[in-house]
């Protein structure tokens, strides 16, 4: 009897060693830590996502912030081609007398001309020649060159006009289609500079208007120092002579 208890427990002592390490291999899955891990995984994509769509929007930005300008024809609306009054004569050289310079009026100068040249005006008041030009030649000369510089401006500005009135209307239809911020504070800047250069365009007609009216004034006190010297008077023979 005894000897058939050792046999059993010599056969269960044989078992017991294989039966450790063949447990220890049995996978064991935690619920909780599996949806904790799932839940991280799931927010941590989530956040990658939003990130991407923070990094795309923010390239967006930049692009629509910076890179080429771009205007069109507004860069070119108030002065463009066509006359301007920078391309006036000197106002100083017509109104001292003399040649005419005509500056940079162009087609507009040789309207002037025409004009001026059909009123048939004389050279000279006195008909003096040489060293004996008198004052009143030259502001009379003067007078002429400002008229007909001013006749010559006006032409020139009244078709600057027609084709800057027509530039601006085409400028003003192009606000509101730039496709980005960057365009629309291009196109509001550029219209900024073109008013400026209009004003400044104004500037040089007010010049130009002051020009005749200080052609007047010159022509005035010539004649009125003409007429102080015709009527000098001489003590010596008591009388009026001319100089």
């Amino acid at each position: 009897m005894r000897s058939r208890v050792t046999r059993a427990l010599s056969v269960l002592g044989c078992f017991i060693p294989l039966s450790g390490p063949a447990l220890s291999q049995v996978p064991v899955i935690d619920s909780a830590t599996l949806s904790q891990a799932t839940q991280t995984a799931s927010n941590t994509a989530a956040i990658m996502q939003t990130n991407q769509q923070i990094m795309q929007t923010v390239q967006e930005t930049l692009k629509a912030v910076t890179g080429n300008r771009q205007t069109g024809s507004i860069a070119s609306a108030a002065l463009g081609s066509g006359f301007s009054m920078s391309g006036a004569p000197s106002l100083s050289s017509i109104l001292g007398g003399g040649q005419m310079a005509w500056g940079n009026l162009g087609e507009f100068g040789q309207v002037a001309a025409g004009i001026i040249n059909g009123l048939k005006l004389v050279n000279r008041l006195t008909g003096l020649t040489g060293s004996n030009v008198s004052g009143p030649d030259k502001a009379y000369q003067g007078a002429v060159n400002t008229a007909t510089a001013l006749q010559g401006m006006v032409a020139g500005t009244q078709s600057a006009a027609s084709s800057r009135t027509s530039a601006f209307q085409a400028a003003g239809a192009q606000i509101g289609t730039a496709q980005d911020i960057k365009g629309s504070i291009d196109q509001n800047s550029q219209l900024q500079v073109q008013t400026g250069l209009t004003v400044n365009e104004l500037i040089g007609v007010m010049n130009a208007a002051n020009a005749a009216l200080n052609a007047q004034q010159m022509q005035e006190l010539a004649g009125q120092a003409h007429a102080a010297k015709v009527l000098t008077y001489d003590r010596t023979k008591a009388r009026l002579v001319a100089p």
